[in-house]
């Protein structure tokens, strides 16, 4: 039932995609035949949700769960290329002032939404953890791999792939679904913070020069962090504070970010800028700021950033300043402290 249920939702998203694409572009007639494609991708979103549950890794009902987060994934990336809906701006009650939420925003994100309404976002948080701590167990790994070779007459390279694409596709809609306030208001934040903790910590101990693929985890997990900050004051703001500092993510953060600058995409960068300043920007934060750098090495290390993220950020859109303000101010703050 289970596969057939995922051929089913594999061939509404294929048949679908040129329909909404077309219907993106005349997003503002008010015509029933329009909003069709839209009514048809959220529905196959829905049943690619709530196909989410939490499996062993690679298990048959594993594999089968990697094809709906690929469908709910190809589902974000169309949304995205959709035009605005101006037609939330007509909604009544709607926060002018604000970008809206998930519910009233101008912006496509139904498989953010639904992933939200059908409370899946932190399971999808505790697989993604619990499947980065497999991957780090290498006697584990090895024998889950080597059993799923039995069952399924595969290669390693296959299994391997569709470890791939559980991450890739599983860390670009926690990453969405992280962007919102109303969605990590829900969350369980010493998770997240555990699991940020945890993947820096990997990188840190690893010889590694390279990355990987942007999408993995341990180019992603800097997005995370970034929405912790941006959003920390509208959450548990001294809880998440006192947890960061307990687990050192900042100054995880940091040196991972500097160790890897030159492989980031550009996105990221401005992502973490953002994330950076709004902490720079918290109040509370700003107050006990010193007990976040136990040492001299600890502020220089920070300092590396205008360097290795704000020069060049600025030098490429010098109207970025603004909104960095704080992080630029918070770098003179720590000269003069030193």
């Amino acid at each position: 039932m289970l596969f057939r249920t995922q051929r089913w939702i594999k061939a509404e998203v294929d048949q679908t995609f040129p329909r909404l694409l077309m219907a993106g572009r005349y997003v503002n007639e008010d015509t029933v035949e329009s909003e069709r494609p839209l009514k048809v991708c959220a529905e196959a979103g829905r049943k690619c949700v709530r196909n989410i549950h939490q499996y062993p890794v690679l298990s048959a009902e594993w594999i089968a769960l990697v094809d709906s987060l690929k469908q709910l994934s190809r589902l974000v990336q169309l949304e995205g290329r959709m035009p605005v809906n101006p037609k939330v701006l007509e909604a009544q009650g709607r926060d002018m002032d604000s970008e809206g939420t998930l519910w009233d925003q101008e912006t496509h994100e139904n498989a953010i939404r639904i992933l939200v309404e059908e409370a899946k976002v932190n399971l999808c948080l505790r697989m993604m953890y619990d499947f980065k701590r497999w991957q780090q167990n290498p006697a584990e790994r090895q024998a889950t791999i080597e059993e799923a070779i039995k069952a399924y007459d595969s290669t390693e390279m296959q299994l391997d792939q569709k470890c791939i694409q559980f991450e890739e596709c599983l860390g670009t809609l926690l990453r969405k679904a992280f962007m919102h306030v109303e969605t990590l208001q829900l969350m369980d934040i010493p998770l997240l913070i555990e699991h940020c903790v945890f993947i820096l910590q990997a990188c840190f101990s690893s010889l590694d020069d390279s990355l990987g693929e942007a999408r993995l985890q341990e180019s992603v997990v800097l997005y995370y962090f970034s929405s912790l900050m941006k959003h920390a004051e509208a959450l548990n703001n001294s809880e998440l504070l006192a947890r960061s500092r307990e687990f050192q993510l900042v100054e995880l953060a940091v040196s991972h970010f500097l160790r890897f600058a030159e492989q980031f995409p550009e996105d990221l960068k401005y992502s973490l800028a953002d994330g950076l300043a709004a902490m720079a920007d918290n109040e509370d934060f700003m107050t006990e700021w010193e007990s976040f750098f136990p040492s001299p090495d600890a502020k220089a290390t920070f300092l590396m950033l205008q360097e290795k993220l704000t020069a060049p950020i600025l030098e490429e859109k010098p109207e970025k300043r603004r909104e960095i303000r704080p992080l630029l101010d918070f770098f003179n703050a720590i000269k003069r402290s030193m």
